[in-house]
């Protein structure tokens, strides 16, 4: 039994390097979509698109990266930039630390670097926020270095042409597929060839009904030979998402309304958000968030509830919000909302009175959370 599942895993099979490479490349070129970082030769324009591709779809990334490229039109640009503003071109985006890692590691470069681009992954692999994947699809694709890509869609083509049956959310199953994309990865053209290997996963071998008619490598394909293209890859989930729940208070003045800033680490660090703290499920956990905001607001500032609830899904939790309003015609001591979230851990640097999000760096939650208050908010001062 071992060995047939090392046997699986070391995928020795007989795929020619030398006519899959063909096929896939002459197909690319032909079908290939027309996406704006590909017609670009600049290290750190294919860097910052690999970055923001990171979980993240490319109908979404698209506006996304040509707006902060027009605004951060070279790597000197973004490292001289506060750290706010780079977060303020990224919400919306997901996932902030790559913002916050690519602000760093522009920093980094042309500090060791200058006006050379770090080109092997050795040197990639040292800045923040980039890893084996991200290292060589920077280093092949802006320098062609002989360099192999592992994501999502590179694993289900290797793992179908293969049809390699482990789990490939075990370790030992990725990196068996590591050692096949860094087999099949050509000396020349890598680049091209990664490219190529991740445009047919996100296009034609798709995970679910892939279009196997439209593969110009069916014939080299072992899944589909054995029936198995719908089945494979295997990956078992290994653990329940746990969810979170939380309260958060939109209070509206004459100033506008009360933002908290988070501090570093964690989730949506050094972004602006409506003040937040965890409670209880259920309605007793309402009842104590209401309570908890009575005493900090004082009588004439009753906490409304705004209908319903908000559910935000993240890779790693899921988030269900309690939301309240509170108009308020006086001044309120930050330093005692800071006491009333931090009391379970959540750590605000600083609070402000804004009435435009757009004018502070914030997370999409926000603003759903804003649409949603504005049921029963009155319009303010």
């Amino acid at each position: 039994m071992k060995t047939r599942r090392r046997d699986q895993l070391t995928i020795a099979h007989d795929i020619s390097r030398k006519h899959l490479n063909y096929r896939l490349i002459k197909w690319f070129k032909v079908h290939q979509r027309d996406l704006p970082w590909r017609k670009t030769h600049d290290p750190y324009a294919i860097w910052l698109s690999e970055m923001m591709l990171q979980q993240t779809q490319v109908v979404t990334v698209i506006p996304y990266y040509q707006r902060f490229l027009k605004h951060f039109a070279s790597i000197d640009k973004l490292a001289e930039a506060p750290l706010e503003e780079v977060l303020k071109l990224w919400a919306g985006l997901g996932y902030y630390r790559r913002a916050k890692h690519l602000h760093q590691a522009a920093k980094i470069i042309r500090q060791q670097f200058g006006d050379a681009f770090p080109s092997t992954v050795e040197e990639l692999g040292k800045l923040p926020g980039i890893g084996r994947y991200t290292a060589g699809a920077v280093a092949s694709i802006a320098f062609d270095r002989q360099a192999a890509v592992l994501d999502g869609n590179v694993m289900r083509v290797l793992t179908r042409l293969g049809a390699i049956r482990g789990n490939i959310a075990l370790p030992a199953a990725r990196e068996a597929l590591w050692t096949l994309a860094e087999r099949l990865v050509p000396r020349r053209g890598a680049g091209v060839w990664n490219q190529a290997l991740m445009e047919l996963g996100a296009t034609v071998c798709l995970p679910k009904n892939p279009r196997c008619d439209a593969c110009p490598v069916r014939n080299l394909c072992r899944a589909r030979a054995l029936g198995l293209e719908e089945k494979l890859p295997v990956k078992h989930a290994e653990r329940k998402i746990p969810t979170v729940h939380l309260a958060a208070v939109v209070i509206d003045s004459p100033r506008g309304f009360l933002l908290a800033k988070r501090g570093a680490g964690g989730l949506w660090e050094h972004l602006w958000e409506f003040p937040t703290f965890s409670i209880k499920s259920g309605s007793n956990g309402e009842d104590s968030a209401v309570a908890r905001l009575r005493k900090l607001l004082g009588p004439r500032a009753v906490p409304q509830r705004v209908p319903g609830k908000l559910v935000h899904r993240l890779t790693h939790r899921v988030l269900y919000y309690s939301l309240f309003y509170s108009r308020v015609n006086k001044r309120i001591s930050a330093a005692r909302f800071s006491k009333l979230c931090a009391s379970d851990g959540r750590n605000y640097e600083a609070f402000r009175w804004i009435k435009n999000l757009d004018h502070l760096p914030v997370a999409k939650i926000t603003r759903r959370i804003a649409e949603a208050a504005k049921i029963i908010a009155p319009a303010s001062d």
